[in-house]
């Protein structure tokens, strides 16, 4: 079975949910976790607002190094109460779904372990789907954890 789980994340409930299911997997498994973060790229916010002072780009990348950290500390606590191996990896991706593919790949996952946000309609149109452009383009088994939301039945699972 699997040895080494890659689970992203970007600091929503969704994701407390997916570190949760996903240590606890782990777990069960006898399984390795790796915790993984995509920082988006910091040179992508100049072509969206102008040229950004060196100053400004220095700070950007400083505070968004402490929230990759805070989130994946989540992960290391539960990893940590559970008793299962864990190390973490951040990177820079401006689309998450290619640097979550590339860290299971780099960190020698067997597998990924997401979840969808279950954006819908005009919402996913626009922000797209991070799960599954994963499902898409990777080479590596995905576990998508699915849960039922209060007052919303689940009626498939992937």
């Amino acid at each position: 079975m699997f040895k080494h789980i890659l689970i992203p994340t970007d600091g929503s409930e969704t994701s407390q949910k997916v570190i949760k299911a996903g240590v606890a997997f782990a777990k069960s498994i006898g399984a390795r976790v790796t915790g993984y973060y995509a920082l988006h790229e910091p040179l992508s916010l100049h072509h969206r607002f102008g040229t950004l002072d060196n100053q400004i780009k220095v700070e950007l990348e400083r505070r968004a190094g402490e929230v990759a950290q805070r989130y994946l500390a989540e992960i290391a606590e539960a990893a940590k109460a559970s008793g299962v191996e864990f190390e973490s990896l951040v990177t820079v991706f401006d689309q998450p779904a290619e640097g979550i593919i590339d860290a299971a790949k780099r960190c020698k996952c067997d597998a990924i372990f997401l979840a969808p946000h279950g954006h819908g309609g005009v919402r996913r149109l626009i922000l797209g789907s991070v799960t599954q452009d994963v499902l898409s383009h990777s080479t590596l088994p995905v576990i998508v954890y699915r849960w039922s939301r209060p007052g919303i039945e689940v009626k498939s699972a992937y």
